[in-house]
């Protein structure tokens, strides 16, 4: 069903890690059942780099963000839109023959690598990793961040993807009373949401060593039915986002 292709270069300034981004392929082939190609490309005529570049651009722009480079990230095309493989490798998720990801790519404010998104699929598994990375956590970022209060009444936004031994929190806020508030994004929550976001507050006062433990919250479209009691009996918020019609 899901199925892994990672294209580069061999003249490459990068080709040195590429046996790094194998190993891992092997090791999610191993325990996920995923096949994977890796493909040389140094040799490939116009028609195959134009169909890798419309396997590309196919990709909902809500899922593949911004894919063309710029001065400060290096993504899978270049400024004049060709494929940018001479600067990096570009890895591109099948399912059923149907591209649905490519990286690395800019979506938002989040800069996602190969590395990054091979260690995600290796712990998850495709088909969790594709329920749980939908098309509303980098936009949700955004908003929440920029009124906090549609939370809670006097929450204060204080930073994003902050990096934990472990991970990285969505985002960090502070209530009324000065207490830091955790909150983990998902398009689709389930028991390892709670199980994450209780892990970054473990990790918590290793960085942020203010005395009192965090208060721990899920933000999410919809959730399973068992996460409710897992939420209540971890001490979890849990917040569903609602669309109402006002006319």
């Amino acid at each position: 069903m899901f199925k892994l292709v990672l294209f580069y270069n061999r003249n490459a300034e990068y080709s040195f890690h590429n046996s790094l981004l194998i190993d891992k392929m092997n090791k999610i082939r191993d325990r996920w059942n995923i096949d994977y190609e890796s493909r040389e490309t140094s040799d490939l005529d116009n028609i195959a780099n134009q169909r890798i570049g419309s396997d590309i651009r196919s990709i909902l722009p809500q899922i593949r963000g911004k894919i063309v480079s710029s001065r400060n990230h290096i993504l899978p095309l270049s400024r004049k839109k060709n494929l940018n493989l001479k600067n990096t490798p570009i890895l591109l998720l099948y399912k059923e023959e149907t591209p649905v990801n490519v990286f690395p790519h800019l979506l938002g404010m989040t800069y996602y690598k190969i590395d990054d998104f091979l260690d995600t699929i290796l712990k998850y598994g495709p088909a969790d990793y594709i329920y749980i990375k939908g098309i509303l956590e980098d936009p949700l970022q955004k908003i929440l961040s920029e009124f906090p209060s549609i939370l809670e009444e006097g929450m204060a936004f204080i930073d994003f993807n902050v990096e934990l031994e472990n991970g990285e929190i969505d985002l960090l806020f502070k209530d009324k009373d000065g207490k830091f508030v955790i909150v983990e994004l998902e398009t689709f929550a389930k028991d390892i949401s709670v199980t994450q976001v209780c892990r970054f507050a473990s990790d918590f006062p290793k960085k942020f060593s203010d005395g009192k433990d965090p208060r721990k919250a899920i933000v999410c479209l919809d959730f399973t039915k068992n996460i409710l009691k897992a939420c209540k009996g971890a001490g979890v918020e849990l917040y569903k986002v609602r669309i109402k019609k006002e006319c």
